[in-house]
This record gives structure tokens, sequence and C-alpha cells, in this order.
């Protein structure tokens, strides 16, 4: 009789543990997937498809346009107390985003200073690797020019990247000679069916009879054992000419190195054979036939300062209103130039006032007031965000983005900016790598060009402390619905970034041009019909 009582006991007790179970699990949505979660919240995939965010119904219309010649201190006042309170909800977004919401709870909101970029195809997100085996050389610090695609075209690319450097004895003095390599290249896919940009056997070294060794950099002289072209970049001109800019060696009585600018057709005659003569045929004339010097005229007084001696990293870039001819340079942060001619040096086309920019306050969001630091010697928006008056220098080429989707607007002068890549070189104390914090420059797209917001860091997915990334190139994926690929693009458009791993292998990362655009800080000045187009851009 015990027994019995025992079972039904058991039976009993398995029977309550079962409906409490089952209860618990309708009422929290108990469900086991790579873990246990009670109601848990739906997460967007890295990969997906994009769709536009809807119509905000509150959106505001747009600012009243004024003519970009217009100082900012006469465009459109508030006429009182409720007009203003209405204009600055417009860029209510942005200052959330920025988390310079300073109220009660501010402390309790945490600030990250970066911004993760993870790839569209990628099925996990991390950046995608240059597959550059086959050509036998190891490649580094690519930069990418799209390529048309059609029945008799079998490449989607050509890359031009670094290699490692050689000693060679010349005229009796040993040097280091650069060397960089131009390979054609297919978007493919490896095992793990992730995207891999796969180059072919033939490649080629380009420039290596360019220029002779003579050069001395008087404030660096052990840079003057090293030769040979490099920081190559791509870039396609609006008009259709394959632009490569360069560094080399200079004999100069003050530059030891300079910046020259060729026309790929010219450096590569093997690209016109793989465009095929009726895309060739589509090109202009060739303009720069051979390397051709860029050169600015110092500052007076300033003949000697380190600057003018190593003139490197400078951003080609093109205004979407300007003539498609005209062909720009940011040398600087803030100091934009235009090409004349061979026999001239490039022309200033930014005003010393216009030069300047600077962060708005409070910088970083978390600071006190008075406490945002300003740089010195570079006064810029940028060297305010990187908290850094040196190591900071241009980095890509730069696009111009219209802030809406393809199709929905049409791009003008208030709706319209032009972004590059600047990056800070940072050696840590006792560190064993060397480590690059980059972010997104937003200048206006016409005269007075200035800065008007700078991104956080940009982290790509993937990196690690040991595997520092230097990023060179950037350019729009057309995916060859246009001829030639264009330097001007839409929020909804791809972007691909270009970039060396640790000088040891070659990386690239696809993204949507909003994604730059978003997480940004604005410079003092921005416009009011910046901050209103900016509203709703996140990534």
């Amino acid at each position: 009789m015990r027994s019995h009582n025992h079972l039904l006991r058991g039976v009993l007790t398995f029977v309550a543990i079962l409906t409490f179970c089952i209860l618990l699990t309708t009422i929290f949505h108990i469900k086991i997937s790579d873990s246990l979660s009670i109601t848990p919240i739906q997460e967007r995939p890295f990969f997906y498809e994009e769709q536009p965010p809807p119509e905000d119904p509150n959106r505001s219309e747009p600012p009243k346009k004024t003519s970009p010649k217009e100082p900012f201190h006469r465009r459109p006042q508030h006429k009182d107390d409720n007009d203003k309170k209405k204009d600055q909800s417009n860029t209510q977004d942005d200052y959330y985003d920025l988390r310079l919401d300073r109220g009660d709870d501010a402390e309790d909101k945490p600030y990250y200073d970066y911004h993760l970029l993870t790839s569209l195809r990628n099925n996990m997100g991390f950046y995608n690797k240059i597959d550059a085996r086959k050509t036998g050389h190891k490649l580094f610090n690519p930069t990418i020019l799209e390529l048309p695609r059609d029945a008799n075209i079998t490449h989607d690319f050509l890359v031009i990247a670094r290699t490692t450097h050689v000693a060679k004895e010349i005229n009796g003095k040993k040097y280091k000679v650069a060397r960089q390599v131009a390979t054609f290249a297919n978007l493919t896919t490896n095992y793990l069916d992730r995207p891999v940009i796969r180059t072919g056997e033939w490649s080629t070294l380009l420039l290596e009879d360019f220029g002779g060794p003579e050069h001395h950099c008087k404030r660096q002289p052990d840079m003057d054992k090293y030769v040979g072209p490099e920081d190559m970049k791509l870039f396609w001109t609006r008009a259709g000419e394959p632009l490569l800019i360069f560094t080399h060696q200079v004999d100069d009585e003050t530059m030891c190195q300079g910046q020259f600018l060729i026309d790929v057709r010219a450096a590569l005659p093997e690209l016109e054979q793989a465009l095929g003569p009726d895309f060739s045929s589509r090109l202009p004339p060739i303009r720069f036939a051979e390397p051709t010097g860029l050169a600015r005229e110092p500052a007076p007084g300033q003949e000697n300062h380190p600057r003018y001696q190593r003139e490197k990293n400078w951003a080609l870039a093109q205004s979407p209103f300007s003539p498609d001819s005209e062909l720009l340079m940011m040398v600087e942060p803030g100091q934009l130039f235009r090409w004349k001619s061979a026999d001239e040096p490039v022309e200033p086309i930014v005003a010393v006032d216009d030069q300047q920019s600077a962060v708005e306050e409070p910088y970083p969001p978390t600071a006190k007031p008075g406490k945002t630091w300003h740089g010195k010697k570079r006064k810029t928006c940028i060297h305010d965000v990187m908290i850094d008056d040196s190591h900071v220098h241009q980095s890509s080429p730069m696009l111009s983005v219209t802030m809406c989707n393809r199709g929905t607007c049409e791009p003008d002068e208030q709706n319209t900016v032009l972004m590059g890549i600047v990056q800070r070189r940072q050696d840590f104390p006792g560190a064993s790598f060397t480590w690059y914090d980059r972010r997104i420059a937003v200048y206006e797209s016409v005269a007075p060009y200035r800065m008007i917001s700078v991104g956080k860091k940009l982290t790509y997915h993937g990196e690690s402390d040991l595997s520092y990334s230097w990023t060179g190139s950037m350019s729009y994926y057309t995916n060859q619905t246009e001829f030639p690929p264009s330097n001007h693009g839409y929020l909804d458009d791809e972007v691909w970034l270009g970039f060396g791993v640790k000088d040891a292998a070659a990386g690239w990362l696809d993204v949507r041009a909003k994604d730059l655009i978003a997480d940004h800080y604005m410079c003092q000045g921005a416009s009011v019909e910046y901050r209103y187009y900016r509203q709703g851009i996140s990534a």
C-alpha cells in the first residue's frame, strides 16, 4: 500500500512540474536558440536586403535654399521664438545621435566614439579579402578601379597594390625600392560562401623606370634611402578619365617627395586591351600621358617647413556642380586646390578663413562646459575631433553624395556634400603595433567648401589590435549600371573601401554611403540646410 502512495505522489509531482513548465513557456515565451532568452528582441542580421525607411509624417519641409556664396550670417533668420524652436527641432535627431541632450540622465547614457562597419555581402559581416596568391606577390594597401562588364570583358576590377620593398644598389648607394603591382581581378566567393576579390596570374610592376633616385629630405634624412612609387590611388573622373595619383622622390632644392598624376591608360596599356575597343572609344583623350608633377606654392616664409618637403596623400576630388574637366585636390584637411596645367602650381580655391573650422561643443559629448579641446597649429574640425595637431592626413579620394536615396530627390548645392577618409597614425608606447584612426570628413560641395561635420571612428568588423588597417581607396560600386563609374552617388548606393592589413594583406569592405554619413559630430557653422538633410540618416 505504501508503494502505491509513493507512485501516486511521483505521478502528481511530475504532472505539476509539467503543467508549470507549460504555463511558464506560454506566459514568458521561452525560446531556445543559440542561448536561452525570455521574449527575445528581434535582431538585425548582418546580411539583409536594404529597404528605404518609411517617410516620417512629422518631418518638416526643407528650409529655404540660399546661395552658397551668401555668408552664413545672412541666411534666413528666425522671426520669433516659436520659429526658432521649430527649426531647432529639425536637427534634434542629430543631437540625440551625438548624445548631446544633456538632461539629468545624460551621465547614465553610454558614449562610444566609434561606428562599426559591416559588409553587405559577407554572411558574417566581416571585412573581405583580396586573394592575390596567383600573382606571386604579397599585396597590401590596394586601390580598386571598377571596370564595365559585358560578354567581351572578363575582369571586374583593376587592382593596384603595394608589395614588399627590395634592396638595390644604384650608383654606389644602397636603397630600398618601393614597388607597385597592377593586376586584374574578379569578384567571387570562397568555400564559406564569403566574397573574395581574386586575381589571375597576370601582373606587372608600374612606373619602375620613372625618375632617378636622387633626392634629399633635409628634415628626415633617414627617408633618403627609400625610392620608388608609393601610395597609389585610383579615381574615375566624371569625364571618364581613369586617373592614378602617387608619391615619388623628387630631386629638388626644397621638396624631396612629391605628388604625381598619370592616366592609367598611359601607365598600363593593358587597361585598354581589357576594356576592348567599344568601351575604350567612349573614354576621353588622355590628358596626363606621363607622370605630371603636382606642386603648391609654400606660404611666405614657410618654404622649409616639413609639410612642403614631403608631399603625400593628396586626395583627388570633383564637385558635381563644376565642369567635368575640373580636377580638385584636397592637400590637407580643409585645404582644397585646383589643377591648372603641367607648368603651373595647383591653385588654392579656399580662403584662409574658410580653411579653418571647429567642432561644436561639448566635445566629447561628455565634456564639461569649457573643456572642449581645439587645435592650435591645425585649426580644423577634424583635428579637434581627433584631439591631435599632427599625424593627421588625407587618406582616400573624395566622393560626392546627395543625401537621399537614389530616385527620390534631385542633387542640388544644399543636399549634396563631399566626403573623404582622413587618418591619424598612432604608435602607442610599449605596444608592438601601429594603429590608424580613420574618420569621414564632410565638406560643402561648392565654394567656400567648408568642413561641416566629422564622423566617429570607423571600425571594420573583423579587425583586431594586431591587424591594423591602412585605408587608401574609396569608390562607388555601380555594378555595370553606369559607365564610367561615377564619383557621385546617393545614400543607398554602395561604396567600397580598400585597405592594407598590417602591411601583409589586402582587404575591402562594401557598405552603403549612408553608413559613412551616419554618426557625425557637427562643425561650428554647419548650415541649417545640412542639418535638415541629415535628419533620419542612420546606418
